[in-house]
């Protein structure tokens, strides 16, 4: 594994890992100059040898255009509830994920090296079925490495659009005032 990118890298965790495991160049995107910063000061104590390249901006934004990479990683924040900035609760992450998670994909066939590979997770709330199709027309492989299970509150579920249920909701299971979906983290490269 040579060069590896986390969009989203909030704190560096997992470019840190990345690089304990071999990544030979470290490359991170945040919106958040606080996260950048975090990134940095991480990466500075633990991986002070190996080149990175921290990026404020949004997702492929502020990156060269050429770039490619072997190892690429992204937790989005995607849940699709509407909500405003303003009256959305600490912690919560969301808005239009369907639009996120197909700028993330859409980019994937240029951005992957030849034998590259990409991890994401994915909420199913925002479209299993539109992400395997999305994939399937750009040339991509993929396959689930990890499911589980996510409580989603109340709160939270009032906020998704009706829509939303109506066309993603088959795999959400109601107990009473708990709700629970799926989510997982995908593995993408191109077909071989």
């Amino acid at each position: 594994m040579t060069s590896v990118l986390d969009i989203g890298v909030g704190s560096g965790v997992l470019l840190a890992a990345l690089a304990k495991l071999g990544a030979q160049q470290l490359w991170g995107v945040d919106i958040s100059e606080a996260a950048v910063q975090s990134s940095e000061r991480l990466l500075a104590l633990t991986q002070s040898n190996i080149p990175r390249r921290l990026l404020i901006g949004d997702m492929w934004d502020p990156l060269p255009v050429e770039q490619d990479f072997d190892v690429i990683l992204a937790n989005l924040p995607h849940f699709p509830a509407q909500v405003s900035e303003r009256d959305r609760p600490p912690g919560w992450t969301g808005g239009d994920g369907r639009r996120l998670i197909n700028r993330f994909i859409e980019a994937l066939p240029k951005r992957l090296a030849r034998s590259g590979v990409a991890y994401f997770t994915h909420h199913d709330l925002v479209g299993y079925s539109d992400t395997i199709r999305l994939f399937e027309s750009l040339g991509l492989e993929y396959r689930s490495v990890l499911e589980w299970t996510v409580f989603e509150s109340p709160e939270r579920m009032a906020a998704l659009p009706p829509e939303v249920l109506a066309k993603n909701g088959q795999g959400l299971r109601s107990y009473g005032d708990y709700a629970f979906a799926n989510s997982r983290i995908l593995e993408v490269f191109a077909k071989r």
